[in-house]
């Protein structure tokens, strides 16, 4: 059973490093993301209520700080230092995802609140039998629901790309896809459906079964688009749709393949539909592909049942034409399997602070 997730309109993604990964376990351990970047500062005391602070005040107090160190350059380093500690503050957002990563793993959560000041370290043991640990002393904190952990060499390059910024708090929106794509097997988007499939074959990749499996994705399009053309099952036949659609506007799924042993097949196909019709019959498709069960969707009533039978069966047809078990078989396909269930839920998310919103609109 794999649900179709859709994608929050206004969410964000953000990569906070661990001190080169040394304290991901840490984040981990406490629910966390921190910085170090206030911590010459004198922040205030530890104190339960979202921290919000006066930045222009922030500002002059950080270029106090790096003026003293009497070093060329200390403007810049001024400004980097308030751009990170502004961008934790202000633009981080509850409900926005951020990834942090070490040398192994790469683990994505959920912010679920504001800023907070906490002087208390995190400690985390290293040997129970010895007793030996390690702190993290940063201050500046948010709280996070921690979600999947996924092993570094499995990620797209895309994804090690995304990471590859040296600062430590940086945004990684142009890469939402990319994202999304490592954790779901189906997911929607601004009217597009987005499929998410993994080669696992470690030897070189056949271009047959490749072009089957391309072959495939282009049959799941043409009957999902089935819809545009006819609502009447004795017509979905399979030929004539492929043609139709060939002759009046070509074929609109997009697919972007990493070409990798491992790699990635990730593809797009708009379904601009206010029904939700076409979401529904081409995530049936795809879990018709790979075995599994999709929900919940509201299927009947929807698309009413001997029409979406008869769509099913053509597909079936089509699996079977190409092969697609030994397609399958031969790419070592899966599907992204990752409980994502801490990204999504919003159940302890704290509501908005006015003061982050003010913070935005100063330049």
């Amino acid at each position: 059973m794999i649900e179709v997730f859709e994608r929050p309109n206004n969410q964000r993604y953000w990569v906070v490093r661990a001190q080169g990964g040394d304290y991901i376990d840490h984040f981990r351990q406490a629910g966390t993301v921190a910085i170090g970047h206030l911590d010459k500062l004198s922040p205030p005391h530890t104190h339960p209520q979202p921290y919000f602070p006066l930045m222009s005040p922030l500002l002059s107090q950080i270029g106090a700080l790096e003026r003293r160190k009497r070093e060329e350059g200390w403007k810049a380093r001024t400004h980097r230092r308030y751009g990170q500690i502004r961008v934790f503050i202000a633009e981080m957002a509850v409900g926005d995802l951020v990834v942090s990563v070490d040398s192994g793993y790469l683990m994505v959560g959920r912010i679920v609140g504001h800023p907070r000041i906490d002087n208390n370290p995190v400690r985390v043991i290293r040997d129970q039998e010895t007793g030996d640990f390690t702190e993290m002393p940063f201050s500046l904190r948010r709280p996070v629901k921690w979600g999947p952990k996924i092993r570094r060499k499995h990620l797209p390059t895309a994804m090690k790309r995304s990471i590859s910024a040296r600062q430590t708090v940086f945004n990684i929106d142009p890469y939402w896809a990319t994202l999304y794509h490592m954790l779901y097997p189906i997911f929607t988007s601004e009217g597009k459906i987005f499929f998410s499939t993994r080669i696992n074959q470690s030897d070189a990749i056949s271009n047959y079964s490749v072009s089957q499996l391309f072959s495939i994705l282009t049959d799941l399009e043409v009957l999902t688009r089935s819809l545009e053309v006819t609502e009447t099952p004795e017509q979905i036949r399979f030929e004539r749709l492929f043609d139709q659609i060939l002759r009046e506007d070509g074929f609109k799924l997009a697919t972007t393949a990493e070409f990798m042993s491992p790699g990635s097949v990730w593809s797009y196909l708009g379904v601009d539909d206010d029904t939700g019709r076409k979401i529904i019959l081409g995530s049936l498709l795809f879990g018709a592909l790979f075995g599994v069960k999709i929900g919940p969707l509201e299927v009947d009533g929807v698309i009413h049942k001997e029409l979406r039978e008869k769509i099913l069966d053509q597909f079936v047809q089509r699996l079977d034409y190409h092969n697609a078990e030994s397609v399958k078989e031969r790419l070592e396909l899966t599907l992204p399997e990752f409980n994502t269930e801490p990204l999504e839920d919003d159940e302890h998310d704290e509501t908005e602070d006015p003061r982050r919103l003010a913070l935005l609109k100063e330049t």
